[in-house]
């Protein structure tokens, strides 16, 4: 008798479990039909998503059309998903804390699907027309300009560095991602403008690859070395001490002399490179889940990143034309301190 009283007793505690969660998801969905983030004060919404509320609406007019739909009750409103990757963006939290918001009041799995839909979209149908590497003399001109007015540093295009965004241990080749400072993450390389406008970004590689590695097979290199060897011998980007020295990547000069051109050179590529490191401070700043702090709970695509072949140094023709290259950046830097700062 004992036996069959404990299953209809564990059969009516599953019962009411069930029950339970059933209101709580209904509950949970008229929470969320009848939040309206765009309610809040301008201040409040910036606050809470990073973003002005006319930006959040661009949003979700340029991607509404390319997410999925379902008639589904519970099914999550397309602008909600939004938000809700909004949200994640911004605090970095749990997802499970993240879907308790009062705002969006949605399940985990809910919530990373939300961030998966609409991060891809994001990369797929915005990044080309937001992201976009100066290729016209216009375009290269008025960055010049700006930096030139700002730092007295002459044909600067942009600045470039890499930073670290901390991951979870992938499961596969966990190693490489292991990055100097002993946690997992990847290595992402950016380049901006002096006003922060990030015009490139390349986050494919893992926490373990150096800077310079990087920059070597990015394809920002080679549209650089292309426009130098069409003529282009007046455009370059700025980098810091790990980065080779090219015609079209102005580096510090190691053990200046102080006092000399060198020395001088030297103050004013630091303070025009800056904007770089500015960059990685606001931007981490404004979407937080970019800090080193909170780790994304996330692994990396493990697609192998699309990338030209790196020269084998037994390779006497690459090992030439890298040596070439190196000349002429030597070359390069000289006139610009002849030029422009011997003078001061």
């Amino acid at each position: 008798m004992l036996p069959y009283f404990e299953m209809m007793m564990q059969k009516i505690e599953e019962n009411e479990r069930r029950e339970g969660m059933t209101r709580f998801s209904v509950e949970r969905r008229i929470m969320r039909n009848s939040s309206d983030p765009f309610a809040l004060s301008d201040t409040h919404f910036k606050n809470t998503f990073r973003l002005t509320k006319d930006m959040v609406n661009y949003l979700i007019v340029e991607l509404t059309p390319h997410m999925s739909m379902s008639l589904h009750p519970n099914a999550v409103d397309p602008q909600l998903r939004i938000f809700t990757t909004l949200y994640f963006f911004s605090n970095g939290s749990y997802q499970r804390v993240i879907g308790n918001c009062y705002a969006l009041s949605m399940a985990q799995n809910t919530v990373s699907n939300c961030v998966n839909e609409v991060s891809s979209l994001m990369v797929r149908h915005m990044s080309d027309n937001w992201i976009v590497f100066p290729s016209t003399p216009e375009e290269k001109l008025a960055i010049k300009e700006t930096f030139m007015n700002r730092t007295n540093f002459p044909g600067v295009i942009g600045a470039v560095d890499c930073t670290h965004v901390a991951i979870i241990a992938p499961s596969q080749e966990e190693h490489n991602y292991v990055n100097r400072k002993g946690y997992h993450s990847k290595n992402i390389q950016v380049v901006c403008d002096y006003n922060l406008k990030i015009i490139n970004c390349n986050p494919q590689f893992p926490g373990s690859t150096h800077d310079s590695y990087i920059w070597r097979v990015s394809q920002v290199q080679t549209e650089l070395e292309r426009c130098f060897n069409d003529g282009d011998y007046n455009s370059w980007l700025l980098g810091d001490s790990g980065y080779p020295q090219q015609p079209w990547l102005m580096t510090p000069v190691l053990n200046a002399v102080p006092g000399s051109p060198e020395e001088q050179y030297n103050n004013v590529h630091a303070a025009a490179r800056n904007c770089v490191e500015r960059c990685f401070g606001v931007l981490k700043g404004r979407f937080r889940c970019l800090l080193g702090e909170l780790t994304l709970r996330y692994s990396p695509e493990k697609e192998e990143p699309h990338v030209p072949d790196v020269p084998n140094l037994d390779n006497g023709n690459a090992h030439q034309l890298d040596q070439q290259i190196n000349n002429d950046g030597r070359e390069a830097i000289r006139r610009l301190i002849q030029r422009y700062f011997a003078q001061n």
